[in-house]
C-alpha cells in the first residue's frame, strides 16, 4: 500500500481546494450564463498547475483524480442523489453531453497514472481537453459562422489553435522555469507550440462531441509520448 508523502498531501489539498473554488465560480456563473458546466469544464484544467507536487502516481491518480469519476457519475441524470443531479455538476443543456464530465475525470485518472513521470506532456494533454476543446466549443457556438465537417466552425477551430498555443507556452514556462521539473524541453518552443496546437485542432475537429473528453487528451498524450516529451 502506498503511503502518501508530504508532497502528495499538499497536492491533494491543492486539487480539492481548487475544485471547490471552480465549482463555486461555476455556480455563480450559472446565474448569468446558460451552461455553467462549460465554465467548470474550462477552469478545471487549472489543476495542471497543482499536480506537480505529487510524489506518487498511485496517490495522484487514485485519490486526486479517480474519486471525481464516481462523484460525477452521481451527478448524471439517472443518479439517485438529487442534490448532485440537479446541481451545477449535473445541470446540462444542449451544449453538453450528460456523461462528458465523467469521461473528463476518466481521462484525468488515466493520464495521471500512466504519465506521472512526464508532467509537461500530461499537462498539455489535459490542457487540450479543458482549455483547447472548451474554448473551441464556446467560441464556435457563439461566434461561429463558417461551418465544416458538419457541426464544426472555422472560428471555433481557430480558438482551439490560439488557446493551445498560449497554453503550451504557459505550461512550458511554469514547469521548466518555475518548478524546474526534470524532462526534455523541446527545441524552438514557439514552432513546437504552433505545430502541436495545429495537431490538437485537427484532432478536435474530427472527434465526435460525445467522446471528445476521452479521445482528445489520450490522443495528445500518446502523441507526445511518441515524440519523447
Amino acid at each position: 500500500m502506498t503511503v502518501p508523502t508530504e508532497g502528495d498531501i499538499l497536492g491533494l489539498v491543492g486539487v480539492y481546494c481548487y475544485i471547490a473554488v471552480v465549482v463555486l465560480v461555476a455556480r455563480i456563473a450559472g446565474r448569468r450564463i446558460d451552461n455553467p458546466r462549460k465554465v467548470l469544464h474550462i477552469l478545471t484544467g487549472g489543476i495542471v498547475f497543482f499536480w506537480w507536487s505529487f510524489d506518487t502516481k498511485e496517490v495522484m491518480a487514485g485519490l486526486g483524480a479517480l474519486p471525481f469519476v464516481f462523484l460525477l457519475l452521481l451527478a448524471t441524470p439517472r443518479s439517485p442523489v438529487r442534490m448532485l443531479r440537479e446541481g451545477v455538476l449535473g445541470s446540462r443543456t444542449d451544449e453538453g453531453h450528460q456523461y462528458g464530465l465523467v469521461l473528463y475525470a476518466i481521462s484525468w485518472t488515466i493520464i495521471a497514472y500512466f504519465m506521472a513521470d512526464r508532467m509537461f506532456a500530461a499537462s498539455i494533454a489535459i490542457a487540450a481537453m479543458s482549455f483547447g476543446d472548451g474554448m473551441g466549443e464556446f467560441v464556435g457556438r457563439r461566434f461561429g459562422r463558417r461551418r465544416y465537417l458538419g457541426n464544426k466552425t472555422v472560428e471555433g477551430s481557430l480558438a482551439v489553435l490560439v488557446t493551445m498555443i498560449a497554453s503550451v507556452l504557459v505550461i512550458q514556462w511554469f514547469y521548466f522555469y518555475v518548478i524546474g521539473v526534470p524532462g526534455t524541453l523541446p527545441d524552438m518552443m514557439l514552432p513546437f507550440a504552433v505545430a502541436l496546437s495545429g495537431f490538437v485542432m485537427c484532432v478536435e475537429a474530427v472527434t465526435p462531441g460525445e467522446i471528445d473528453n476521452l479521445v482528445i487528451p489520450l490522443t495528445v498524450a500518446g502523441y507526445l509520448a511518441v515524440l519523447g516529451c
